[in-house]
């Protein structure tokens, strides 16, 4: 399952990178959530910090950056994760949109702690800290919950179907 849903952000981020370059969206914002839900606190950890190094060898950062900026949201995200499902899907997406926020809070601080220049400008406030959390919700929901809910309902149908087909005896 940890496979599927890393195959699924990677496809995501993919797809932007090719259909819509200029799009910000959070491939991996589910997939953090779902790691840090499902995950023992190491494991959530080891997959975020990969995760975030993918990013960084696509990205004009330095390296390095979002493998730490991913591994930290994990890290603030542990204490509330029990309060969440990882097979939920509304659980899921939203935490997907918090993750989109603490991530772009922590790279704003990342970014002014390796002295990078970033314009702040009024309209960011409302675009990347309000409008980007909802956008990356409706994305973990329809690219992510979705398809791992289907995925779990269709394995326990597979399997329930073997379970039968293996008990011959007449009832």
């Amino acid at each position: 399952m940890t496979v599927f849903a890393f195959l699924l952000s990677l496809t995501a981020l993919i797809l932007q990178c090719i259909l819509v370059p200029k799009m910000a969206i959070l491939a991996f914002a589910p997939f953090i959530a779902w790691t840090t839900l499902k995950h023992s606190h190491i494991r959530a950890l080891w997959l975020c910090a990969s995760s975030g190094a993918i990013i960084d060898l696509l990205s004009e950062d330095p390296m390095g950056l979002h493998a730490l900026n991913y591994t930290l949201c994990s890290v603030l995200l542990w204490p509330i994760s029990k309060h969440f499902f990882h097979d939920a899907t509304l659980h899921l997406s939203l935490l997907g949109g918090v993750v989109s926020l603490i991530s772009t809070i922590l790279q704003l601080s990342l970014l002014f702690l390796f002295d990078r220049r970033v314009p702040f400008e009024g309209k960011w406030v409302l675009v990347d800290l309000v409008g980007m959390p909802i956008i990356d919700m409706l994305y973990t929901f329809v690219w992510f919950a979705a398809p791992l809910a289907m995925f779990a309902a269709l394995r326990q149908l597979w399997v329930v179907f073997w379970l039968k087909k293996k008990n011959l005896s007449p009832t």
